[in-house]
């Protein structure tokens, strides 16, 4: 198919089944018929029958590569989107950290303030952890 038709898949699916259905209509006629139809007639539909049957197979195929593009693009899609979520959560999780860290350094100042010895100690060792 080099000049291709640029149909959605939906689409080359029915024309893909309305060439079958006209294909077995002419096979039914012709099988029907055989008594009342000439060597030349008979042959006449028969490649008539042969080219919707290609016909048939180049739109199913058609319509197949379609749905592995659409595939294709659903799956990059995915893969992008995972992404931007995992990038999401590793700012979530700095986020969270300078939270805990800031949280830590102010326990540390009201230690100092306080001028509690061993809350100072516990409060750093509180923000060496965060940092770890």
């Amino acid at each position: 198919m080099a000049n291709e038709i640029q149909l959605p898949q939906e689409q080359a699916f029915q024309v893909a089944d309305g060439f079958a259905q006209l294909s077995a209509r002419i096979l039914d006629y012709r099988v029907t018929h055989r008594e009342a139809l000439s060597s030349p007639e008979r042959a006449s539909l028969e490649e008539a029958e042969d080219h919707l049957d290609h016909l048939v197979v180049l739109f199913r195929s058609y319509g197949i590569r379609l749905i592995g593009a659409g595939a294709a693009d659903a799956a990059a899609e995915i893969t992008a989107a995972i992404s931007r979520a995992k990038a999401t959560i590793e700012k979530v999780d700095k986020i969270k950290k300078a939270i805990s860290t800031a949280a830590a350094i102010v326990d540390l100042a009201v230690a100092v303030f306080a001028k509690d010895p061993k809350a100072v100690l516990a409060a750093a060792k509180a923000i060496k952890g965060d940092q770890a």
